[in-house]
């Protein structure tokens, strides 16, 4: 065959040219074209150019990206608006924005996963070479560069936050204390809370996260049901509780760290007490979905250097070995995400 299909062309292209999404969506949420587009639909190439403060010409190659990727619409007068996901996630202020992570996506993920070749080769995560400072994780070297950690946290909070399916188990309402592990910037804690009117939180993380939790609750005026307790949770005790929480944690470690997890939680809940770990999940023959790949590359090549999104029935086989009995798992399978409800026997 010496010519190609226009359905292969179009096939490659959309392999080949993935980038293109991201490198223009990062760009027109740094320039706040969807605020300006917000504000005055309808707009030209002038008037975006003078709004963004760049050259008519760089405003048309902008306006011609977001419009080929679906988040930009023109009329035919030349006329641009914002299609209804722009106007309702990419806004800066937005109420569910997203475009903190992506922020993140462009300047951490990306930037790190571009090793992705190099980390499999040498059996480390490589991409983490492109960010300076101590440590084998890109955790603790957050921990060293504020800014950089608290765009990290903005973004897992925005993330977290168009994520219904985790605080909507029927199984949460029984909780009284839960011990949220690795809980970040209190997103969690918060929606929780207020969800929850009998429940009161522990947060368990390091000192530098607990410090942002701690001025994120108290402008919830949560303070009073939610504490933070700076622990690494491997190597310190964990508080106790009658609940343990596990959000977006285990799929960042080693199989042999994940089922260290759930072991130690396992030991540290009473009987009846409930894990609630809500992971990101690939389908049960691996074979999808995107975000569990994208997340799976960025763990391996950059995170941690281990870890992925590992099948749901992985995880109730670890919990089953961790000594856990009744086991539940609510599929979001929308997000590539798992709620994974497991009980301690012996009430």
């Amino acid at each position: 065959m010496d010519t190609i299909s226009p359905q292969d062309w179009t096939a490659l292209c959309g392999l080949m040219n993935g980038w293109v999404h991201s490198t223009a969506l990062a760009a027109a949420c740094e320039l706040r074209l969807f605020d300006l587009l917000s504000r005055r639909p309808g707009a030209t190439v002038e008037d975006v150019a003078a709004g963004l403060d760049v050259s008519p010409h760089g405003a048309r190659v902008l306006l011609l990206a977001c419009s080929a990727i679906g988040v930009v619409q023109r009329d035919a007068g030349g006329a641009y608006t914002n299609t209804a996901l722009a106007e309702s996630y990419l806004r800066s202020d937005a109420p569910h924005s997203m475009a903190s992570f992506v922020a993140f996506n462009h300047e951490v993920q990306q930037v790190g996963c571009h090793h992705l070749a190099e980390s499999l080769r040498q059996g480390r995560n490589a991409g983490l070479d492109a960010f300076p400072g101590p440590g084998d994780t890109l955790y603790q070297r957050l921990a060293a560069n504020p800014a950089s950690e608290r765009l990290f946290q903005t973004a897992m909070a925005a993330y977290t936050r168009l994520a219904p399916a985790m605080i909507e188990a029927e199984e949460l309402a029984a909780a009284r204390v839960l011990v949220d592990v690795g809980g970040g910037d209190g997103t969690n804690a918060v929606r929780l809370c207020r969800r929850f009117p009998g429940l009161s939180v522990t947060l368990v993380d390091i000192p530098s996260v607990c410090a942002i939790a701690r001025k994120n609750v108290e402008a919830a005026g949560l303070a009073a049901r939610i504490r933070c307790v700076e622990a690494d949770m491997f190597r310190d005790p964990w508080p106790e509780g009658d609940a343990v929480l596990l959000s977006h944690v285990v799929e960042i470690f080693s199989e042999e760290r994940v089922q260290f997890l759930y072991t130690k939680a396992c030991e540290r809940l009473p009987p009846g007490g409930r894990l609630f770990a809500w992971t990101l999940t690939c389908a049960d023959d691996e074979s999808g979905g995107l975000q569990a790949a994208k997340s799976s590359i960025y763990f391996v090549a950059v995170a941690s250097g281990h870890g992925m999104a590992y099948p749901a029935s992985q995880h109730e086989r670890w919990l089953k070995g961790a000594g856990f009995g009744q086991l539940r798992r609510h599929d979001a399978r929308y997000l590539d995400h798992t709620l994974l409800v497991a009980t301690k026997p012996g009430v």
